[in-house]
């Protein structure tokens, strides 16, 4: 304290700010066992940095008034255990102080002077390689029934309530946010916001039915959209762009992995990811059945469904390819170790996750495994070592369909599993796309350019935006068409752009699906559609000699073919036949 108590009565004869910009305050950080791990940062609203350091620390600085943030980062990432960071100013009027509770790194915001409050987040309060984001959840009318977790691949990041205003780290990448509500009916007028500190929003929506919904966010400008392999990426749900042989399908129910014939996965006890999707037992998403209960609706001896709900689950999505009499096996042919109970939900986009877990869609079929062995799945004859009791009849199908399965790890065993379909039906394992586009061209015609495409077959298909550009890198939206939602037949769309072509234009397609998911095609380019000025028109016999002038008088000449003979003012001619009936 010598040092400070010297400055001190040197400044009496002058005000302890310096040239009305800054004033002198002591930054202290205490000594302890973790101090080795401890480094920090100290920057004000605009990112600027103005001290940093490690632990022990005890220095001087003249600071303008002003929000301040403070980085902390532990690299044992166990926080910064008994050390503190302080900072006083030299009269004794302010002092304050904080520290890392936990994790590899923090944030905490102060004001010096009289600044306005602090906003929690800060752009520049995150390690190199991640985005400081400020995310906000609003109270509504019924704060206590809202909660929500923030995650990425199927772990969790954050989570909490309403009333939360804080920092999010994100580095590049895609991130899932759930939205629970504890009534089922929405968040009533909650919302969420994640936006970038001080400026733009990026992502905000809320709940507005239900118990649970969820929404994809991409940071850093990754493509995003929902996929398999447990977590968001390139591919959209339920259009299984990709299909694969193996992976690890654990986790939730909007990462849910597609899948081909046949596919292995491990299971381990993993949980039920981010979020337990699956309602009780005897619920319409979750019916219960067998023994002493009603017998399940589609016939047969099995148990169902998922009696112990949604347990270190795995989903997985797959396409009919050919109809017929649907059948699979999870472990056939000892490879079971333990109870894999089942259950399966027509698919119809990423809504017929909400409606599971809101418990509003009931499976097509479900067991809960009567054995430990043998397999379990879906068979009219049951494969060698198959017990009765973990298998139902199978599922009739027809092209095209999908359907989702949550599989149920019961006994906790770390174990590979594959999953072999069989029966008269085939899965498909060719990547399914929204669209099958046939042609798509773009005339002139007489008012205009005449836009028109044909597709062979349709997926989740809600709109057709017809794209417009002079220079083939800036493009306008100019018309919408509603798409035909799902089909397996030939559609054709058209579309007239009556504005004049002056100059060459170039045309696309945008598609949408239902869950807003958009591709765009291949563009095509229209040269300037130009009229020639007529000259005149006559008509002329078969052979050859002039009739009279078009258009022709009425009664002034006989019933018959006719050659039309046009003559431009550029010199050319055409000539066509033309069918005239007297009156």
């Amino acid at each position: 304290m010598a040092r400070k108590v010297f400055l001190l009565l040197a400044l009496l004869s002058v005000t302890l700010t310096v040239n009305a910009q800054c004033t002198w305050y002591t930054i202290t950080v205490t000594d302890g066992v973790g101090a080795p791990d401890v480094t920090w940062e100290l920057i004000d609203a605009m990112g600027v940095t103005w001290a940093s350091g490690n632990a022990p620390w005890d220095e001087d600085i003249c600071l303008p008034d002003g929000c301040y943030t403070l980085l902390m980062y532990d690299s044992s990432s166990d926080g910064w255990d008994d050390i503190d960071w302080f900072i006083e100013d030299w009269t004794g009027d302010f002092d304050w102080d904080t520290n890392l509770p936990n994790g590899p790194h923090g944030t905490d915001t102060f004001v010096l002077g009289d600044a306005q409050p602090c906003d929690p987040a800060n752009g520049g309060g995150c390690p190199p390689g991640t985005t400081t984001l400020q995310f906000i959840v609003t109270n509504g009318s019924a704060p206590a029934q809202v909660s929500w977790d923030f995650t990425w691949n199927g772990t969790l990041l954050q989570g909490g309530g309403a009333g939360y205003n804080d920092t999010l780290c994100l580095g590049e990448g895609c991130y899932v946010l759930y939205m629970m509500d504890a009534a089922a009916n929405g968040w009533n007028g909650a919302t969420y916001t994640l936006k970038y500190f001080g400026g733009a929003v990026l992502y905000s929506g809320t709940l507005s039915t239900g118990s649970l919904d969820s929404a994809l966010i991409s940071i850093g400008g990754t493509t995003c959209s929902w996929n398999g392999g447990g977590g968001p990426g390139p591919d959209p749900g339920g259009s299984c762009s990709t299909v694969l042989n193996s992976g690890d399908p654990s986790g939730d129910c909007p990462n849910v992995m597609c899948v081909c014939d046949p596919f292995t996965f491990p299971i381990t006890p993993s949980g039920f990811g981010s979020i337990d999707e699956i309602p009780g037992p005897g619920s319409i998403s979750n019916p219960a059945f067998g023994g002493g209960i009603p017998p399940p609706p589609w016939g047969g001896t099995d148990y169902g469904c998922l009696y112990a709900g949604e347990l270190n689950s795995s989903w997985m999505l797959f396409t009919i390819g050919a109809s017929g009499s649907l059948g699979f096996s999870f472990g056939a042919g000892g490879q079971q170790v333990g109870y894999y109970d089942w259950a399966m939900w027509a698919y119809s986009g990423p809504a017929t996750c909400s409606a599971i877990a809101n418990n509003t869609l009931p499976p097509v079929r479900c067991v809960w495994d009567a054995v430990p062995w043998g397999g379990a799945g879906l068979a009219n004859t049951l494969p060698p070592g198959g017990d009765p009791g973990n298998y139902a009849p199978e599922l009739p199908v027809i092209a095209g369909q999908q359907f989702i399965i949550c599989m149920s790890n019961w006994s906790y065993v770390t174990a590979n599993v594959t999953l072999d379909f069989f029966g008269t039906a085939t899965i498909s394992c060719t990547p399914v796309l929204p669209i099958e586009l046939i042609d798509f061209t773009a005339t002139c015609a007489s008012d205009g350019v005449l836009v028109r495409w044909n597709t062979a077959t349709e997926r989740n298909n809600d709109l057709f935006t017809v794209e417009r550009s002079l220079d083939a890198s800036i493009w306008a939206p100019i018309g919408e068409l509603t798409g035909a939602g799902n089909s397996q037949y030939m559609t054709h769309y058209e579309y007239r752009d009556t504005e004049p072509v002056a100059a060459v234009r170039y045309y696309r397609l945008r598609q949408t699906d239902f869950d807003g998911t958009s591709t765009h095609s291949s563009l095509v380019a229209v040269t300037p559609c130009t009229v020639k000025e007529v000259v005149r028109q006559w008509l002329m016999d078969a052979s050859g000699r002039g009739c009279g002038t078009w258009p022709v008088d009425p009664g002034s000449i006989a019933t018959g073919i006719y050659q039309l003979r046009t003559e431009f003012i550029d010199g050319s001619s055409t000539t066509k036949n033309v069918f005239i009936m007297a009156p």
